[in-house]
């Protein structure tokens, strides 16, 4: 008997291959899409923090005071609980965030953490006269 079509097992067989490769995919999905909500609502206002607290050591008001401690957290764009397209951002500064005579910053750090997202943070590091934003995974 010459039949045309597909067994029962051969069927079984491409369903689960077809679900192994649907799970594989999916799960780099959230992880993409997790890592896209990071890069485009938290680290933008993680960097204006930190800019925000550049800004304040080099402007006039800083440079009076030979070293100063800063609090970073009275700066427009420090505050926490911000209201993102992608949830609440919630901002935590750690460090002390000293300003120098010459205008530079040093020791500190601010991260941005969305709400429901598990995998990654915004953080921005600021010493020895410089910003370092990055996207980190949480672990």
């Amino acid at each position: 008997m010459n039949s045309k079509g597909f067994t029962l097992v051969e069927l079984i067989i491409v369903i689960a291959i077809i679900s192994i490769l649907a799970s594989i995919s999916i799960l780099t999905y959230i992880r993409y899409q997790q890592k896209s909500k990071i890069a485009s609502n938290a680290l933008p206002i993680v960097k204006a923090c930190a800019n925000d607290a550049l800004t304040f050591c080099m402007s006039g008001r800083a440079s009076d005071i030979p070293s100063i401690t800063m609090n970073v957290t009275s700066l427009p764009n420090c505050r926490n609980a911000i209201a993102t397209a992608s949830g609440t951002l919630n901002v935590t500064i750690t460090g002390t965030f000293t300003c120098e005579a010459s205008g530079h910053i040093s020791n500190g750090t601010i991260t941005g953490e969305l709400e429901g997202v598990d995998l990654y943070k915004s953080q921005c590091t600021l010493n020895n006269q410089s910003i370092h934003c990055q996207i980190l995974s949480k672990s």
